[in-house]
């Protein structure tokens, strides 16, 4: 298995309606707690205010040598070198890869296995897997799929499998050990009156 996801394998998904502090300094937080790869998600403002955060978290990343992929907005991960992105479909990859060139990190977000080869087939990087646990962030997508999902889809697909939803510093290990090549978060941070901590609760349940 080819494994090139950012190192600590934790991704931290930022989500504007829930998080109890803004977004720039959540990321600070995160990032000076050791967090390095970020996804930039925003579906409700305007491409000109997602353009300029997404301006503001590349560089701030770049100082800590971290990685940011930027939701579905091939579009703007354009102007960043380096920038990646992550799809909602396998079917949007080939045309991501070819924009944003070869080294570009794709990521798409998967929920049944046959979404899992989809991705894979299409060139994805990795793919996140959920929801592995029950989860108000990510609700109308069926019950969770648990550890038996995690080790469905990791026996199933050579790419990198990232578990998503219900993600805990408790439960951590149990999907690595599944088969999870890392695990990503969103409201788990977002929502944390102390992101730095439960970042770094996070990665220390990783290793």
């Amino acid at each position: 298995m080819i494994d090139n996801l950012p190192k600590p394998p934790l991704l931290i998904i930022t989500d504007t309606p829930i998080q109890s502090k803004t977004i720039e300094e959540v990321v600070k937080a995160a990032l000076g707690a050791g967090g390095r790869w970020f996804m930039y998600r925003d579906k409700k403002v305007s491409s000109k205010i997602f353009r300029k955060t997404a301006n503001y978290l590349f560089k701030l990343c770049r100082e800590f040598n971290a990685e940011l992929c930027l939701n579905g907005r091939v579009d703007i991960a354009e102007s960043f070198v380096g920038a990646g992105v992550h799809l909602q479909s396998g079917s949007e990859v080939s045309s991501a890869r070819y924009r944003l060139g070869t080294k570009a990190l794709i990521g798409v977000s998967c929920h049944s296995i046959d979404e899992a080869e989809e991705a894979e087939k299409a060139g994805a990087d990795y793919i996140t897997y959920s929801p592995v646990f029950e989860t108000s962030s990510k609700p109308g997508y069926g019950p969770p799929a648990g550890l038996a999902g995690i080790k469905e889809a990791s026996a199933k697909v050579s790419i990198p499998v990232v578990a998503l939803a219900g993600i805990k510093p408790s439960n951590v290990k149990r999907c690595i050990v599944s088969g999870a090549r890392g695990v990503a978060v969103m409201g788990g941070v977002m929502q944390s009156l102390n992101p730095g901590r439960e970042v770094e609760e996070l990665i220390a349940a990783i290793k």
